[in-house]
């Protein structure tokens, strides 16, 4: 019989209940049920028959003792053995339920989407939020362009469409410089390396998308963000070549997530307070996950309040037909964003989230042709009298 030390050392499973345990429970209880007869008799002895003499009684319970006596020494060591097989049924019971909930713990824990945990050719890894180099401000600006500043972008690249991301930012993999890289498309004729970026101008029209991050593990940290529909911006490329660029769409809205990156700005600082209590919880579980003691939970106060578009102030949803010009939600100056009319809109497919973007512009209608007709080969007579019906002259 195996003998339980701990819980989780591992045991044996216990073999079927010997058959010299079952004889020995058997003659437990005969052993009981003659003690029992006995004592009963020495507590009543006036019903005891009056023709056994004392002798007979005194022989007998001699007798009796010592069967009791020569029982007890074969059975104790298997009165001993069952009572052993019961505890161990008991205590595997008890691992049972105890592995059941760790397991059942363990998968809790793990619901949230992993980002790997190396990536082929390089040590660099995804930083996920509280690390401080997400919030570190100012970044390092770009100053040489030379292969190894190339081959850092086509690492940081890879690392991208490994984690099945559009966009990865320097700080997201430790780094504290002004780079990023992006693919708002399928092919990668779209990639982009931006250095030493700035967005000149912002539309005042936005819209409103589910956004997530790697740094925030995004299937389990999305919420709504307002981004402007276009922008203009100005950034040089990686050979150091300065561009400017008008970009408009889902493409504009992956360049404002990434630039958000190198202001120390997480796309969960732009939610509305109904979608940050959502993910809190999810928050708390990445807080818990860091150990070190340098952690950085909030972004650089100037830049918070220097980011464009405002965050927003409450969830979104589509306006109703109204007469009124504009639709504004209300809450802090800090927070406050109005909606034109028809100018806010709800985007289609998740940044962040495994989708792509989709255009939402509407399509122009077709003008439809006018068909001429000759009336020459009518048959109808008040057409005869013209030659050609009264649209024929019409271009």
């Amino acid at each position: 019989v195996s003998y339980l030390v701990q819980p989780n050392v591992k045991v044996h499973q216990p073999s079927p209940m010997p058959m010299a345990a079952h004889v020995a429970s058997d003659h437990i209880h005969a052993i009981t049920a003659i003690t029992a007869t006995n004592w009963y008799h020495s507590r009543h002895p006036r019903e005891v028959s009056e023709e056994m003499n004392f002798q007979s009684i005194s022989s007998n319970t001699v007798t009796m003792l010592l069967i009791k006596l020569h029982l007890f020494a074969i059975l104790a060591p298997l009165a001993e053995s069952l009572l052993q097989y019961q505890r161990l049924n008991l205590n595997n019971k008890s691992i049972h339920r105890h592995r059941h909930h760790n397991r059942h713990h363990n998968n809790h824990d793990l619901q949230m989407r992993l980002n790997p945990t190396s990536f082929k050719g390089t040590d660099y890894i995804i930083t996920e939020f509280p690390r401080p180099s997400l919030r570190r401000t100012p970044n390092a600006p770009i100053s040489k362009f030379d292969d190894e500043f190339s081959s850092k972008t086509q690492t940081m690249l890879s690392i991208m469409y490994e984690s099945k991301g559009v966009g990865l930012a320097a700080p997201q993999i430790g780094l504290n410089e002004l780079v990023f890289v992006y693919n708002p498309s399928d092919s990668k004729d779209m990639e982009r390396v931006v250095c030493n970026p700035t967005i000149t101008k912002f539309s005042e029209d936005v819209i409103v998308e589910e956004e997530g991050c790697l740094s925030l593990r995004s299937d389990e940290c999305a919420g709504q963000v307002a981004r402007s529909e276009w922008i203009e911006t100005e950034y040089q490329n990686e050979l150091g070549q300065k561009v400017r660029r008008r970009l408009k769409g889902f493409e504009a809205r992956v360049f404002q997530h990434e630039y958000d990156h190198l202001k120390g700005i997480l796309c969960y600082d732009r939610f509305p307070p109904e979608d940050r209590e959502a993910v809190q919880q999810s928050i708390d579980r990445l807080l818990g996950l860091y150990d070190e003691d340098d952690a950085l939970i909030d972004p650089d106060v100037e830049e918070a309040r220097a980011a464009m578009p405002r965050p927003l102030s409450a969830r979104w949803m589509p306006p109703l037909e109204s007469n009124d010009d504009d639709v504004s939600k209300g809450g802090d100056d800090d927070v406050d964003v109005v909606f034109q009319k028809q100018k806010a809109k709800k985007g289609v497919g998740g940044f962040g989230m495994g989708g792509g973007g989709k255009k939402t512009g509407n399509k122009k209608e077709k003008k439809k042709k006018v068909k001429v007709r000759n009336a020459a080969r009518s048959d109808n007579p008040k057409f005869k009298t013209t030659g050609k019906t009264k649209f024929a002259s019409r271009k």
